[in-house]
């Protein structure tokens, strides 16, 4: 018995040569054939050879992965790793990975691929297939050899710039793929771009410097946005990794307040109460800045507010010290600190966290689902209120004008909403910020459409918590289609009705059995998928299923004819039926037979490959000759059945003439 050697060369098979030309046999036939083929058998000869010559292709992929996953799965030859690389990897661009990268993972991973090929492989790989090959479902040594590559063309980290969002650096694109092994995932991290720098000769005080430093900061936010986006089981490991870090700040605030639904319960929770700790900040720079302005020299504040401004954190610290330590800043600024702070997290961190129907697509859809139940998003939306209510309390009329945005006035509502009660003290707090809003509302002198988008929306404001304030409390079934008399109903006419018209039809005419092989034709000719009615319910109606189908089977040119799709959904009930003959595969259109899947993708019905397989065997003629044969997917050869075939195929006789037509 012959060999496939290593270097791919197809070594006599008991006396003959497996050609590599064209065939003319349904892949799917072919790819079962490798799937289910001993090692050394000619099945496995037979597949490998008709992979040498198949058409490039999703088909051509799957024939090489059958043969990788089966026969050649301990053993390959060198030119099947070196076609199945090269196939799986040839079509990838850089936004899709293409369609044989499962099949190229297969030959990098296989126990015949050498490192150094492996290595030269991943070299040619765009950063998407270099991604797909370091997810969790990977093996290690290919996971491990993705990280290295990616190490190789990004060695060190580079600072953000606006072009990094356009032209993205290698681990940015990897970081857009989900699911990713850690060693993967880290590798990306670590080179992800640095906080953008400022041009060391650049004027600091430049409003064009500030401005360009300022797209630079936005992409580098927009990246982290991204990642985030695509690793929601990682935030955790992000934000504890990135602690102390400059990305930090950046990383906590998308998370509360652009993809809080992304973000697991206990983390959103951790976020929502770390930043609401800081409006203790806003408190005490309000009374600090109103104490400077009724005349307390700094001095005197500074010794006044010292332990309480020494408990702050430094970032809040120094926010607080600069009305202490810079003259230039009018105490002033800082008197409505509270109100701002409250009206610029409900804008911002919490706005969809008290809104969480707001959080949909930007084009409009459905709510996204919280992975936070709505019991807790209740609850964060009442510490909310009950945190920030003292800026309700301390809110005094700006010097610099009324309320006259939308934005100024949402928080108040967003308070009143999730407040568990609103006593009178509350109700004297809201009654002057309204009026003010009233008072805003009517100076506004602005008509752009923007304008008056806003003042609708202040207006509405302005009528709800009014309203709160005043009153805290709070088919017919379808007709049955008539199909007339047994002796005149065509197959035509069963196809268009439903399963259960059908059923009611056979059985108030039980025992007809010409009726009950139009209604399998029927089914088969319905074009529907899954069928109108249940094939193997209405065979069993016939008074001889058995011979009912195989007599429908072997005729069935005459009896159902039509096209292509016809006779694959006649093909396919019969191969789903709980037990069928032989003669009855054989009575199957050959080219369907072969092609039909059976549960895989790809893949032939694995009871007639087992068939073919017993009957051909190791004669290596046969196989050759079957990949000759003239069955087709259309036109009368179409119709040529599976069993007169394969006995020519064997015997080396002339091939069958197509059954007779209607």
């Amino acid at each position: 018995m012959g060999r496939l050697r290593k270097d791919g060369c197809v070594s006599t098979l008991r006396g003959g040569q497996v050609s590599s030309g064209d065939s003319g046999l349904p892949i799917e036939f072919v790819t079962a054939v490798a799937a289910q083929a001993a090692a050394t058998s000619a099945a496995a000869f037979f597949a490998a050879d008709q992979a040498r010559a198949a058409a490039k292709g999703r088909d051509g992929e799957r024939l090489l992965s059958a043969l990788l996953a089966g026969p050649f799965q301990e053993s390959a030859p060198t030119w099947l790793l070196e076609e199945a690389i090269a196939r799986g990897l040839g079509e990838g661009d850089p936004q899709w990975a293409g369609s044989g990268i499962e099949l190229a993972a297969s030959a990098l991973t296989h126990p015949d691929c050498a490192e150094d090929t492996r290595a030269r492989a991943l070299q040619k790989c765009t950063e998407i297939q270099l991604a797909h090959f370091g997810t969790t479902r990977r093996p290690t040594i290919l996971a491990e050899a993705s990280a290295a590559e990616l190490r190789r063309r990004s060695p060190t980290p580079v600072p953000m710039t606006r072009e990094l969002l356009t032209q993205p650096t290698p681990p940015q694109l990897v970081l857009r793929n989900e699911r990713l092994t850690d060693v993967v995932f880290d590798a990306a991290f670590e080179l992800l771009p640095t906080r953008p720098e400022r041009r060391k000769d650049a004027d600091l005080d430049s409003r064009e410097e500030y401005k360009q430093y300022q797209d630079r900061f936005d992409a580098w936010e927009t990246m982290w946005k991204g990642v985030l986006q695509h690793h929601p089981e990682r935030h955790r490991s992000i934000v504890e990794r990135t602690e102390n870090g400059p990305a930090n700040h950046i990383i906590r605030h998308l998370l509360q307040g652009a993809l809080p639904w992304t973000v697991e319960p206990a983390l959103l929770r951790e976020l929502a109460s770390a930043n609401l700790d800081r409006f203790h900040a806003a408190i005490l720079t309000t009374q600090l800045c109103r104490a400077l302005r009724a005349g307390l020299s700094r001095e005197d504040a500074r010794k006044e507010f010292a332990d309480r401004i020494d408990a702050l954190p430094e970032d809040d610290r120094q926010w607080v010290t600069v009305f202490l330590d810079k003259e230039e800043f009018d105490p002033e600024l800082g008197c409505q600190e509270t109100a701002d702070w409250a009206s610029s997290a409900a804008e911002n961190q919490w706005r969809l966290l008290l809104n969480p129907t707001k959080a949909k697509p930007g084009y409009g859809g459905d709510p996204y689902t919280w992975r936070t139940d709505a019991e807790d998003l209740a609850d964060l939306g009442r510490c909310f209120a009950e945190t920030v209510l003292p800026a309700l309390e301390m809110w005094e009329p700006d010097r610099y004008g009324p309320i006259n945005r939308a934005a100024q006035l949402r928080w108040v509502a967003d308070v009143l909403t999730h407040l568990p009660e609103v006593t009178e003290t509350v109700k004297a707090a809201v009654r002057p910020i309204v009026a003010d809003a009233r008072k805003g509302r009517n100076q506004r002198g602005s008509y752009s459409h923007g304008s008056y988008e806003d003042r609708n929306q202040l207006d509405a404001l302005i009528t709800n918590i009014e309203k709160i304030i005043a009153d805290p409390a709070p088919a017919v079934a379808a007709r049955r289609s008539a199909l007339g008399d047994p002796a005149h109903v065509s197959v035509r006419d069963m196809t268009t009705v439903p399963a259960s018209t059908l059923a009611d039809y056979l059985l108030r005419h039980a025992g007809n059995d010409e009726l009950v092989e139009k209604a399998l034709l029927a089914i088969a000719s319905s074009n529907t998928y899954p069928p109108r009615a249940d094939f193997a319910e209405v065979l069993n109606q016939h008074s001889d299923p058995r011979q009912a189908i195989h007599t429908l089977t072997y005729n069935l040119r005459r009896r159902l004819g039509g096209n292509p799709p016809a006779r694959e959904a006649w093909t396919r009930e019969v191969l789903a039926l709980p037990s069928i003959d032989a003669e009855t595969i054989r009575a199957l259109p050959a080219w369907t037979a072969l092609k039909i899947g059976g549960g895989h993708i790809g893949r032939a019905h694995p009871e007639i490959v087992d068939f073919v397989t017993e009957t051909l065997g190791e004669d290596t003629s046969a196989w050759q000759r079957l990949a000759q044969s003239p069955i087709s997917y259309t036109g009368p050869n179409a119709w040529l059945r599976l069993g007169d075939v394969l006995d020519c195929a064997q015997s080396g006789a002339p091939w069958p003439a197509p059954p007779p037509a209607r």
